[in-house]
């Protein structure tokens, strides 16, 4: 009698280990972040420095006045995601009180320097891992338009352009979720600007570079 109880409990055991061995682990599922198409918004703040003629001819200084939002559609099985940003950006500089000619005019003024832009861009992002891992690094293009504002103050007098000019950029970023399948996080960035308007001081266009922190929503 106990040798078949023994030959019994060690058939239900094989089978029992059979099936749980063949049973589906539900927990194993990939994320529904990872199965289907998700959407992303974040807001955004930065940091912003001017590069090149647009630094030497006109405004050296940095600015913090800096913000945008953005909304990213994130292909299913695809490391690509596309969306649109739109933003403001600020910069600022007074130089001290100088001698300036305007044709047969002479002004004695303190200088001030603005140029302010709202940028209307499409963007595409490459990430390097997966989409639901804590850590997603990424390379993004981008590309739109910016309607800029040029403001040149001699103390109370002012030369003013605005105009809607081709803007692109190029950046490198990543994006941190809170916790693994979570649906809030920060996106870290670092993005090179270019803007193609001439006028006055401003020759060569406009360019640079900004560190930006951002938090995110994503949802499906």
């Amino acid at each position: 009698m106990k040798r078949t109880l023994v030959i019994i409990a060690l058939c239900l055991a094989g089978v029992l280990k059979t099936y749980a061995q063949d049973a589906p682990k539900l927990y194993t599922l990939p994320s529904a972040y990872e199965r289907y198409t998700h959407y992303l918004a974040t807001v955004r703040f930065m940091g912003a420095a001017p590069l090149g003629s647009f630094s030497d001819s006109y405004i050296s200084k940095s600015s913090f006045q800096n913000a945008s939002v953005s909304l990213e559609w994130v292909l299913r099985n695809s490391p690509i995601s596309i969306g649109g940003e739109i933003g403001s950006t600020y910069f600022k500089e007074r130089i001290p009180r100088a001698i300036y000619t305007n044709g047969d005019e002479t002004i004695s003024a303190v200088q001030t320097r603005t140029l302010s832009q709202v940028p209307i861009e499409i963007f595409g992002n490459y990430h390097f891992l997966g989409k639901n891992s804590t850590v997603q690094p990424y390379v993004q293009v981008s590309g739109g338009v910016s309607i800029v504002d040029y403001t040149l103050y001699y103390g109370s007098l002012s030369d003013q352009r605005q105009k809607a000019a081709p803007k692109y950029g190029i950046g490198l970023g990543s994006k941190f979720l809170f916790k693994k399948d979570g649906s809030f996080g920060v996106d870290v960035r670092v993005k090179y600007d270019g803007t193609a308007f001439k006028y006055d001081y401003i020759d060569k266009g406009v360019s640079s570079v900004n560190g930006s922190i951002g938090v995110f929503y994503r949802w499906w």
